[in-house]
């Protein structure tokens, strides 16, 4: 029996595993529920509904971002906009404005929301797609109280949640001057955020973490860099901002 140490899942990090002769059995301990696991298929033994529901969201993201990887593809800790065909995305670490981006990039014409903090990106005719992602947002409404978390559906309507993959166009880097991303290099922020199957951030209780180093440079290395700064207190002028960087593509 194995004691689970997972950072990413602060529920699993006092859970039990174990091996058995047809797969591997999960416990966790704080909602008493259970996993079972033999090849495809995964069974949830649990307690009540809502942790039933906490719990099956959790291992169908496990199963959406291990697809992704096995096809070649990488999650990126980012937020992204739809617009004129493309996708443009917002990386940084926590605090550097990357939900505002999104939220402020809304307000340019016919842009459409595809993610918060967690950005699936996969190979289509040669070059790297976004894809949508089911997160809530943590949104700042004033700087002195904690963050308000929000669903999408709250925010926007269902037409302006953009629902195919697009090509990638354009990484926005944010910089709201918290701490020293504004003296590191672009590249090295953008691949900090590169969430790989070895990276604390990725869950991988279910055990699909086994993948090969990921090579991010043919994936991401063509794709332009933009780095932009920004004040809480002027982030009414973000959208502007950020439809200006957008126009000089």
């Amino acid at each position: 029996m194995t004691f689970l140490d997972d950072p990413a899942v602060t529920d699993f990090r006092d859970g039990l595993a174990r091996h058995t002769a047809n797969g591997r059995e999960i416990y966790n301990p704080r909602n008493g529920t259970g996993f079972r696991i033999a090849g495809n298929r995964i069974e949830i033994i649990y307690q009540d509904s809502e942790a039933l529901v906490r719990d099956l969201m959790r291992v169908i993201k496990q199963l959406l971002i291990t697809q992704v990887e096995n096809a070649g593809g990488c999650v990126l800790h980012a937020s992204a906009i739809a617009i004129n065909g493309q996708a443009i995305c917002f990386v940084g670490r926590k605090g550097q404005g990357k939900t505002t981006s999104v939220l402020q990039a809304l307000q340019l014409p016919g842009a459409k929301y595809i993610t918060n903090d967690r950005l699936p990106l996969i190979w289509l005719n040669g070059e790297p797609h976004a894809l949508g992602w089911f997160e809530e947002l943590r949104i700042i409404r004033d700087l002195h109280v904690p963050k308000i978390k929000t669903r999408v559906t709250e925010l926007m309507d269902e037409a302006d949640i953009e629902q195919s993959p697009k090509p990638l166009r354009l990484i926005l880097l944010p910089n709201s001057g918290s701490d020293s991303d504004s003296s590191q290099d672009a590249r090295e922020i953008l691949y900090s955020q590169l969430l790989t199957p070895a990276d604390a951030q990725r869950p991988k209780w279910l055990g699909f973490a086994d993948e090969p180093p990921f090579d991010p440079e043919p994936f991401l290395g063509a794709i332009k860099l933009q780095r932009f700064d920004w004040q809480y207190q002027q982030k009414e002028l973000l959208s502007t901002q950020i439809g200006a960087l957008i126009d000089a593509l």
